[in-house]
């Protein structure tokens, strides 16, 4: 059964919700943010990245949190 997963984006200490996935384990999750959300250092520069608040990039730190 999929589960709803809040992502969030650790910046100034602070989590910032980026987006939403639907897995059916914690690691499946974090998977499908990257997933979705993540761009390479490839991507980065091409200058492909979309939105810089709604982005993953490599070395961001980032959680995912079931929705309940």
């Amino acid at each position: 059964m999929l589960k709803q997963w809040d992502v969030y984006l650790r910046q100034q200490g602070r989590p910032q919700y980026i987006g939403e996935v639907s897995e059916r384990h914690e690691a499946l999750a974090r998977c499908a943010a990257l997933s979705r959300y993540g761009v390479s250092d490839e991507e980065i520069a091409a200058g492909e990245g979309g939105s810089p608040d709604r982005v993953i990039y490599p070395d961001d730190e980032f959680s995912v949190s079931l929705v309940t």
